[in-house]
């Protein structure tokens, strides 16, 4: 297993730098109007032939100014010879421009309501929604208070009410699952998430940040959620979950945050939450660009982003220059308990910090470390210390694709025993498809019904997504996963000699900005 991480790692490093940045926007009035009236006049006359005509040559002239970015990263550069430009008729008629790629098909969906025709790339900017917790892209803050890559993709929606900017994301997964060996389950489920953030920002940079996220994972799973073979942690009808991924609560995160410039670059910010995420980790695997396409949760999620549902969660933290976070949380070490409909008892028990550096917008690396109060319901009393570190780059390539990756390592010590996970991921959007890989290589310690002791499984997952069109409401994709396994021989006779679990799956979410 070791040659995936090797190649994973390469993958993030050697991406090549396809993604061009948008030329500097010139001021005043653009030299490509006349030529759009006169291609808005050719098409009112049946000249199709000169409408067209028209407008590639006002794209040219746009690109060259720098006047407007397109759907694409690269801005209208990339694609000045495509033949015709409705983001540019668009824009001269102060319609808007098409923010959404829609897989190539660059019209009709996504529109910013505010663009004029001279409108500058730098304007264009500050009408997306910047972070909750300081002056960048909302790209960058996945959950709880974690970072990700700057130039991460953004699924989700945005509106205004009144003195509020509002950002609605989520997603919705219908599955079928078969875990194979000798004990292997199939199953159809579903799994689904839904986010509502809003903030209000005033003009000394001050910002009120208000976060709800849900999840019907119980009523579409029961309590014992999905087959997810080598999984541990949790337990449903008073018995520890065995070979499955626990379902999450209908309430995984009821935040507020507020965050202040303190001066000098710096930045302050507090989070509280009756049920949210503490500093502890990376950010949680379905807020990852290079997981969030696969369905089936990481078998190393208790070393790593374990707590991302914390019944009591208070973090203070100061940002500094925009690259550099230093936070720490008290929250409360249990997980959630098997009634997953109810907020738990909010306990303080625990406690972590967080550093976290983005020295670029597509680098982010944390270093955390936690003190878990008895988090196992079935082993009240026992504590767990927990060490994690990781790295996540993101890469936004031409026409729309992006390579995501991720290189983690989780450590827990209880018992005075300590155990180790490593985990890789990798994700590449190519026009409409999707390819991923993970690696996992966790040492368990909790699996059920084999001779008791510490065990190294590794798991190795493939598999993509065709993203089918994309409309006005969302994005759907169907995709499939093949799941492989190596463990030690003592365990074979209670999974067998070479387990393959297979995963077909159907995903709406909401749309890419």
């Amino acid at each position: 297993m070791r040659p995936l991480f090797t190649l994973l790692l390469a993958l993030a490093l050697v991406a090549p730098a396809l993604a061009h940045p948008p030329k500097g926007a010139k001021k005043g009035p653009s030299k490509a109007t006349p030529i759009l009236k006169q291609a808005l006049d050719a098409k009112k006359k049946g000249d199709l032939k000169g409408y067209e005509a028209g407008l590639l040559a006002a794209k040219r002239i746009l690109a060259e100014e720098g006047r407007f970015a397109c759907c694409i990263k690269g801005g209208c550069a990339e694609c000045a010879l495509e033949g015709n430009c409705g983001c540019a008729a668009n824009l001269f008629e102060k319609k808007g421009v098409c923010k959404t790629c829609l897989e190539g098909i660059k019209a009709g969906n996504g529109r910013y309501d505010n663009l004029t025709p001279d409108m500058l790339f730098e304007q264009l900017m500050e009408l997306e929604m910047p972070g909750t917790l300081g002056p960048w892209s909302m790209s960058r803050e996945g959950s709880g208070t974690s970072w990700l890559p700057e130039s991460s993709p953004m699924y989700g929606r945005m509106s205004e009410r009144g003195s509020w900017r509002l950002m609605q994301m989520g997603l919705a997964v219908g599955a079928f699952s078969a875990a194979g060996g000798t004990r292997g389950e199939s199953q159809t489920y579903g799994a689904s998430q839904y986010m509502l953030m809003g903030q209000k920002r005033d003009e000394a940079g001050r910002v009120l940040g208000l976060r709800g996220m849900f999840s019907l994972d119980a009523l579409t799973n029961g309590q014992r959620g999905y087959p997810n073979l080598f999984q541990t942690g949790e337990t449903a009808h008073g018995q520890p979950l065995q070979d499955r991924q626990h379902p999450h609560d209908l309430f995984m995160e009821l935040g507020a945050s507020y965050s202040a410039p303190l001066g000098g670059g710096a930045r302050g910010f507090l989070y509280l939450a009756p049920v949210g995420e503490p500093a502890l980790g990376p950010a949680a695997f379905q807020h990852r660009p290079s997981a969030w396409d696969n369905p089936v949760a990481p078998i190393s999620h208790h070393w790593l982003d374990g707590s991302h549902i914390t019944f009591g969660v208070a973090t203070a933290g100061v940002t500094l220059a925009d690259k550099w976070k230093l936070e720490g949380s008290v929250f409360n070490g249990r997980e959630p308990g098997e009634n997953r409909y109810n907020l738990d008892p909010i306990r303080l028990n625990s406690y972590s910090g967080r550093l976290t550096h983005n020295p670029t917008k597509d680098i982010s690396i944390q270093a955390s470390y936690g003190f878990l109060k008895s988090p196992e319901a079935l082993e009240p009393g026992v504590d767990v210390h927990r060490l994690t570190v990781s790295l996540m780059h993101n890469r936004a390539l031409e026409n729309g694709d992006n390579l995501a990756t991720l290189l983690a390592l989780g450590q827990n010590l209880k018992h005075g025993d300590r155990t180790t996970a490593l985990l890789a991921e990798a994700a590449y959007t190519h026009g409409r498809q999707t390819y991923f890989a993970r690696v996992d290589s966790a040492q368990k310690d909790e699996l059920v019904g084999v001779p008791s002791g510490v065990y190294r499984v590794q798991k190795l997952s493939l598999g993509g997504v065709h993203n089918l069109k994309q409309d006005e409401q969302g994005q759907q994709g169907i995709g499939a996963s093949v799941d492989l396994y190596a463990y030690p021989t003592a365990l074979k006779p209670a999974y067998g000699s070479a387990p393959v679990s297979v995963n077909l799956f159907y995903r709406w979410r909401f749309g890419k900005m």
